[in-house]
């Protein structure tokens, strides 16, 4: 009978394991990791037409302004690169591009650039620039 206890509690155990990895792995995935983002950006160094989205995992403009920026890089031919603003690279590039907010977006074109927040504050709810989003991710 001890040694089926043992077997119950170890199988018990193994499950218990197993689910809190997936959970924690699924916590600290990046939220954009399907695109490329501050490392791709640092590597390839490109700078004549390009999109930085930068963004913070907790950030809840950033959340806001999420579907609308992913879904308009998918269809744009403009490289787009999101940022951790929480990251070390992604706070050297926010510095270059004297980015002050997570929710900012820099449009690079021919080596030139210019940033606005695409999610605010209006009264009190969240406001998401699908405007200004979709003009950025037009040639």
């Amino acid at each position: 009978m001890k040694v089926k206890n043992k077997n119950t509690l170890f199988i018990s155990l193994l499950f218990f394991l197993i689910t809190i990895g997936f959970f924690i792995g699924f916590i600290l995935k990046d939220p954009y990791g399907d695109f490329m983002n501050e490392q791709k950006f640092k590597t390839l160094n490109s700078y004549k037409d390009a999109n930085l989205v930068f963004y913070k995992k907790a950030c809840p403009y950033c959340k806001a302004g999420k579907s609308e920026i992913t879904n308009q890089a998918m269809k744009s031919k403009i490289v787009t690169y999101f940022i951790d603003a929480d990251k070390k690279e992604g706070l050297e590039i926010a510095k270059k591009y004297h980015v002050k907010y997570a929710p900012t977006m820099v449009v690079i074109r021919n080596n030139d650039y210019k940033s606005f927040l695409y999610a605010h504050d209006k009264g009190k709810k969240i406001v998401v620039e699908k405007r200004k989003i979709k003009e950025a991710f037009e040639k």
